[in-house]
């Protein structure tokens, strides 16, 4: 039945679904659309990966001046070597006059990628604010299908690299503002399960598979992007966040909202306008806020710090081994899928670990997490040349697990519950546009690893991840199982 009116004890969005239970059918929903959706942005973030891979050369008049394994000029190599061992994908260097003779020109499509992330999270996080999150995340999946699909189908590289920004613009919109939304609409102990839709590890080995079996770059973008056709035809049923509308002061719009979640869960719990219109507002409901309001008090301000280092270290420890796969022994498409694989623990280990054991927190979990990745790439560095090439990719490869599965997991709750509604899409979006800095540094520090020093690359990450653990240590505070703050005023000290 419905909450009775005069139930003034409803301070908090939260406690509504302490009534009701936070967690149903149409939040299991939600998790399988954006579960498999990751499959598209996965896809498109991976492209580059497969598309631009290096053939090795055996001829030896050509290694005496030039490193057969290592070349960074691929054009060269592809023009001159007369016996060269080519990867199984048709990659940007053999199109006719594509790329070549430029050989960078692949990476730096990847950096204008990133650019275009970090402008699509910070667009997406103020739009999020000010007009709601389900339609912008619309927008995104939209947009993501259609540059994809432009993509794939480029005369040259400029239409190619105006549909890597729109790739980058509408990956930047969807994925934080989704799950913005997704972590909304649930109580507080399903909030990292839903963060957990965002993970990639079936995606990679998906798309390991489209990659082998298409053998194209122009086949695996097409392959990829239709299969994120289905989802534009769902997120329209989704509804808007009634967190955010009742912040908005649209309570009756927000009940509305509510109950149909409710409905779709199969409870018969209703809440009115007037029940929703006690839960506390934030001072000033009609301004937009900005990042400099990240920055407004002294623990927002602390928070901030943290996140930024943080969100460096996602893209970057990551990127520099997914962007230079070939850095890694073996066949690359197994590479890929098998770096999909072996992230299949994480979401098992993060939800039992939340929901069961109370030793791990949100502090402990961060710390451990980005502790462990400076740990495993600082072995990979000083022992370079005293391991086995083998050993020293399965490092690295487990260094980026555990900072994008679990550190990123983490992080992006701690984006989540540290800022308030009213400013929670700018906040995601936000340190998204950093994440997207490190995504966009990381390519061309693949180019100086090539060209200088190998260690280039990692050295940088070693710097980044050890400034994100200390400042975490000193500031984050714990908040498994504390609600979500919806005004300043309610934020964690």
């Amino acid at each position: 039945g419905a909450v009775p009116h005069s139930d003034k004890s409803l301070r908090s969005f939260d406690q509504i679904f302490s009534l009701v239970g936070g967690y149903g059918k149409y939040q299991l929903m939600m998790l399988l659309v954006l579960q498999y959706s990751m499959i598209n942005l996965a896809g498109n973030y991976v492209f580059v990966s497969f598309a631009a891979l290096r053939p090795i050369c055996h001829d030896e008049e050509y290694s005496n001046s030039s490193s057969s394994s290592s070349s960074s000029d691929v054009c060269s190599l592809l023009s001159s070597c007369s016996n060269l061992s080519r990867p199984s994908f048709h990659t940007l260097y053999e199109d006719d006059h594509f790329v070549c003779p430029s050989s960078t020109i692949p990476h730096n499509l990847q950096t204008l990628q990133a650019i275009g992330s970090a402008v699509g999270a910070a667009v997406g996080g103020h739009l999020a604010d000010e007009f709601g999150r389900k339609w912008v995340t619309f927008s995104g999946a939209v947009q993501m299908v259609g540059f994809g699909l432009l993509g794939a189908a480029s005369p040259n590289w400029y239409v190619l690299a105006i549909a890597m920004i729109g790739m980058g613009f509408s990956y930047g919109v969807y994925n934080d503002v989704g799950m913005a939304l997704a972590s909304e609409c649930v109580g507080v102990r399903y909030r990292i399960l839903q963060t957990l839709a965002f993970q990639w590890s079936l995606a990679l080995m998906i798309n390991s598979l489209l990659a082998y079996f298409t053998a194209t770059w122009r086949g695996f973008l097409t392959a990829t992007n239709l299969l994120g056709l289905p989802v534009l035809f769902i997120i329209p049923f989704w509804l808007e966040s009634p967190r955010w509308l009742i912040q908005k002061k649209r309570v009756q719009q927000a009940a509305a909202s509510l109950n149909k979640i409710m409905e779709r869960n199969g409870e018969s719990t209703r809440f009115t306008g007037e029940d929703l219109g006690v839960i506390e507002l934030d001072d000033v409901q009609s301004r937009s806020y900005s990042f400099s309001d990240l920055f407004s008090t002294r623990d927002l301000s602390l928070y901030s710090l943290v996140m930024i280092l943080s969100a460096l270290t996602i893209e970057i420890s990551v990127a520099i081994i997914i962007f230079d796969v070939q850095v890694l022994a073996g066949n690359p498409f197994i590479n890929i899928a098998l770096y999909g694989a072996l992230r299949l623990w994480v979401p098992p280990f993060l939800f039992l670990t939340d929901g069961k054991m109370h030793v791990f927190g949100r502090r402990t979990m961060f710390i451990a997490s980005q502790g462990t990745t400076l740990s495993l790439f600082l072995i990979a560095l000083l022992l370079e040349g005293f391991i086995q090439p083998s050993i020293r990719s399965s490092l690295l490869i487990f260094a980026g697990i555990v900072n994008s599965g679990v550190h990123f997991t983490i992080y992006k709750q701690y984006c989540i519950e540290l800022f308030p509604t009213v400013m929670r899409g700018v906040a995601v979006g936000s340190f998204g546009v950093v994440e997207k800095i490190g995504g966009a540094i990381a390519p061309q520090l693949i180019i100086l690893s090539h060209r200088f020093w190998p260690g280039i690359s990692a050295t940088v990450a070693i710097a980044i991840l050890s400034a994100s653990l200390i400042s975490g240590y000193l500031i984050l505070p714990e908040t498994r199982d504390t609600d979500l703050p919806d005004t300043k005023r309610t934020v964690p000290q």
